[in-house]
């Protein structure tokens, strides 16, 4: 029988619930959607819960297990009383029937009538009543008074019902009902629950508020609600908003739960100076279990209509994902610059290049294989209709976004116990009209080994490649904003090739508690055989070059307990020795192999394919090569002295501070760069770093190199990010780095610009559920500004909302006008998600979480 305590409890909240919603919605229909953020507070008296009879729970009477398990945004939760009868666990066709009453009378016909805190169990199921009629011959319960029945996860509240006790169907009338897991409560004239467990509601609600915050709900003439299908239907549906409606539907579907469905999707929605309105309405298909797509018309205000569809299968051994989408005929948008300069005479061609054109964008990704399968495959290929296609129609609906290139790579691997050979063909499409293209893989074979006998180790590294790229290229640009006579077109050569590399590895990897020591013995081999369409008669279009290196690489960790600001600290000294001694690898045939060098290009004529310089840092001063790529064999003996020491925490091990500083020392001042051999060059620049977290929600670093022989800072950054467990960010970075001209990657280079760029951005709570954001990037070598970003979000367990306006440098004429001569481009974006329904805009989440660090953690975490 339930205690007399609980019913006197659930009298109370009963009694005074329709007064206590009644106000609720009158405050929340007063205030505008950013003025909720007092809903923090449940409840004015802690002891007072009005919607205890729905099984809420406020927060300071949830367990620990349930708050871990409650998003940060919400109140309370909605938690069933523990079932402790006997045969609680059993599905009611296999329990007996129970009941317990204060007064029973058995009737004639077989029947039985019961009164008075009537409690019925028949395994899972319970049922409450003020008065029950048991008819054991149809086997049905009729129940009269205040009814609660109740399932695991399912409460139905109502003034009579009617219950089959082998069906398992039941009806209740002026209904309440909560699905606890799904977070799901509503009312209705009748709910029933048929045989299969789908819930039908006659003139019924549907929400995923908060009781008494119902920001959003559905009302229907009828509503089926399916929890082992995850979805709902509904007839006749009117979507509320702040009790107002404001959309009409015969027929609508939706998911329960986290479960997607087949469906019309929220829009979205955003204006900007350049595109104007930007609209697109996805429809979700949910074509089988591991098949989906999702079909977007958009339209946008200054260039046109279009579709995106993006398909996704994930099969026993393939994952696949495709993205198309199509804008034909492009308007040209609104660009009040390039008209400029197509009144002054330029040509429209260069300055709109897509104006009337139709602009398209094909990608698939894929990857097969399986766990513990001896082969994979990975497909990663985009195409797009010209390179301005990303800046002018960043996709609506498709995760798939890029600055300077795309990749067209396929590839299958073979993998065995040692051994492991790959197949790929890479190319890369440009995506910046002053460039030319660069160098495609057609093919790459990758055969490696790599053996391990205790702490000895051998790999072995075999690479051919064939470099791939039209023998003539010519690009059109201006050359002067300020003249239209200045159009000049520019056309190179290539020299293609095909590379063989070789890298052998020998070396004994030993470690201590107090120390590591790492000897090992390399033989490299690059050699190449080059195309002689564009060589001199007396060229050598095989040459190659091979080298015999040893290393070392090794170091000491002291340690010592220390004592500062009041805290015990481990504080270690860690000193660090890597030698690099090579045979001398001559590669000056590698350079400058054609006679024609004005019309060649820079890197191909140098055999330059896919190599460049690591930016130096302090762990650059211990690779065993300066280069990153294939294209040249570092042989320039050195030595690197490096020195550490860090402050660690005795209990939790993590790092509190640490600084690093080292050098490189060569045995001569000639060394080997991409085009040509650097002279004067006796040491490297000192490196340095300092990082530190005093606290778990703040990490501090700043790195260094400096030129200790011409006495310049040559780059730097100072980074600071801070996150803590209420969710407030903030981040202030700066970076500056001066042109380096010891080995230039373009001759056309500024050598004299150098990059000074400071940025900061913030998540600022200012209650439990609003938030403010803000972000900006400055360019402090031209003295302006690259991105502003101010928004506001109000998110609470029913609804988020986002408001963001942006102000960002429009690169669309870069390369075509002056750096300084760029316009911005302003928009205001909104972003509404009802949970558990729908929501429009996510573009906003995108360009929050690619410009505010951690903001994609606190997403994470706030669910």
């Amino acid at each position: 029988m339930l205690e007399v305590s609980r019913w006197r409890r659930l009298a109370l909240a009963i009694a005074k619930n329709s007064q206590a919603r009644s106000i609720a919605l009158g405050l929340i229909a007063a205030q505008p959607l950013w003025a909720q953020a007092n809903q923090g507070e449940p409840y004015p008296d802690p002891d007072y819960n009005p919607y205890l009879y729905l099984d809420w729970l406020p927060r300071s009477e949830l367990t620990p297990e349930e708050l871990a398990n409650l998003p940060a945004v919400c109140s309370g939760a909605f938690v069933a009383p523990p079932r402790n009868y006997p045969g609680s666990d059993l599905p009611p066709g296999e329990a007996p029937l129970r009941a317990t009453a204060e007064k029973s009378q058995w009737l004639e016909d077989g029947s039985a009538e019961l009164s008075g805190n009537v409690h019925i169990t028949q395994g899972y199921r319970q049922l409450f009543a003020d008065q029950v009629k048991l008819n054991r011959p149809e086997n049905i319960a009729t129940l009269d008074g205040a009814i609660e029945l109740r399932e695991p996860g399912l409460l139905i509240r109502g003034s009579s019902a009617e219950v089959h006790t082998e069906s398992e169907a039941a009806s209740v009338e002026d209904a309440t009902y909560v699905v606890h897991d799904a977070f799901i409560h509503g009312g209705a004239e009748l709910v029933a629950r048929q045989t299969s467990g789908e819930l039908t509601l006659t003139e019924g609600t549907y929400t995923r508020c908060e009781p008494g915050r119902e920001f959003w709900q559905l009302t229907g003439r009828e509503i089926n609600i399916d929890e082992v299908e995850s979805q709902g239907t509904a007839r006749d549906v009117r979507l509320k908003i702040l009790d107002v409606p404001v959309l009409y539907l015969p027929y609508f579907r939706f998911p329960v739960g986290d479960a997607r469905m087949s469906g019309f999707l929220f829009p979205t929605l955003s204006n900007s100076d350049k595109n104007g309105w930007d609209l697109a309405i996805p429809y979700y298909w949910n074509i089988a279990p591991q098949m989906d797509a999702t079909i977007s018309p958009r339209y946008i205000q200054y260039r046109g209509a279009g579709l995106e569809v993006e398909f996704r299968h994930l099969a026993e051994m393939f994952s696949t994902e495709i993205r198309l989408a199509d804008l034909p005929d492009d308007d040209g948008g609104n660009i009040d610059l390039a008209q400029e300069l197509i009144d002054e005479g330029f040509p429209e061609d260069l300055v709109l290049p897509n104006k009337g054109e139709d602009r398209w964008l094909v990608s698939m990704e894929q990857q097969g294989g399986y766990s513990g399968s001896i082969w994979r495959t990975d497909i990663d290929y985009t195409k797009v209709s010209d390179p301005d296609y990303f800046r002018d129609l960043s996709p609506a609906s498709l995760d798939i976004n890029a600055e300077t290139q795309v990749s067209q790579k396929f590839q299958g691997l073979l993998r065995s116990e040692h051994w492991q050979a790959t197949l790929r063909t890479q190319d890369y499409q440009v995506l910046e009209n002053d460039k030319f293209d660069r160098f495609a893989q057609y093919p790459r074979f990758d055969v490696d080994g790599d053996y391990r006998w205790d702490d000895w180790l051998l790999t072995m590294q075999n690479e051919v490649t064939s470099w791939d790229h039209s023998d003539t290229q010519t690009i059109r640009f201006i050359e002067d904003t300020d003249d239209p006579d200045s159009v000049t077109s520019e056309t190179r050569n290539f020299i293609t090739a095909d590379r063989l590399r070789l890298d052998y590895e020998f070396y004994w990897d030993k470690e201590w508690l107090w120390g590591y020591f790492k000897p090992g013995i390399a033989g490299r081999y690059l050699g190449y055989s080059v195309s002689d369409q564009f060589l001199p008669e007396d060229a050598d279009d095989t040459p190659d070059a091979s080298a015999a290196q040893f290393t070392l690489d090794t170091g000491l960790y002291f340690e010592r307990d220390s004592y500062i600001f009041n805290r015990n600290f481990t504080q270690t000294l860690e000193p660090r020795l890597f030698t690099l001694i090579s045979s001398n690898a001559d590669q000056s045939d590698f350079f400058n192999i054609s006679d024609d060098a004005v019309d060649i290009d820079k890197k191909s004529n140098n055999l330059i394919y896919d190599t460049s310089l690591y930016t130096f840092s302090y762990d650059q001063l211990f690779r065993d090569s300066r280069f990153a790529g294939n294209d040249r064999i570092d042989d320039a003996d050195r030595l690197a002295l490096g020195l550490t020491t860090r402050y660690i925490d005795p209990v939790s091990g993590r790092d509190l501070f640490s600084a690093s500083v080292g050098q490189a020392y060569y045995s001569s001042d000639r060394q080997l760069g991409r085009f040509e051999y650097i002279e004067d060059t006796p040491r490297s620049e000192l490196a340095a770093r300092i990082e530190t977290r005093p606290f778990q929600s703040l990490r501090l670093g700043t790195e260094l190199v400096y030129e200790d022989s011409e006495h310049n800072i040559n780059r730097g950054n100072l980074s600071l990010r801070y996150f803590d467990e209420d969710f407030r960010i903030f981040n202030l970075s700066y970076y500056y780095e001066r042109p380096d001209t010891a080995d230039e990657e373009d001759e056309n280079e500024d050598e004299d610009e150098t990059v000074s760029q400071l940025n900061a951005s913030t998540v600022l709570p200012i209650s439990t559920h609003t938030s403010i954001m803000a972000r900006a990037s400055y360019d402090l070598t031209l003295n302006r500004e690259l991105e502003y970003l101010a928004g506001i979000e109000y998110d609470d367990c029913c609804y988020r909302t986002r408001l963001v306006w942006r102000r960002t440098l429009d690169n669309y004429l870069a390369g075509v006008v002056n750096a300084e001569d760029l316009e911005y481009d302003e928009g205001i974006y909104l972003e509404v998600e009802l949970k558990g329904l729908a929501g429009f805009g996510s573009t906003v989440t995108e360009m929050l979480t690619q410009g505010i660090a951690n903001f994609d953690q606190r997403e994470e975490l706030k669910q």
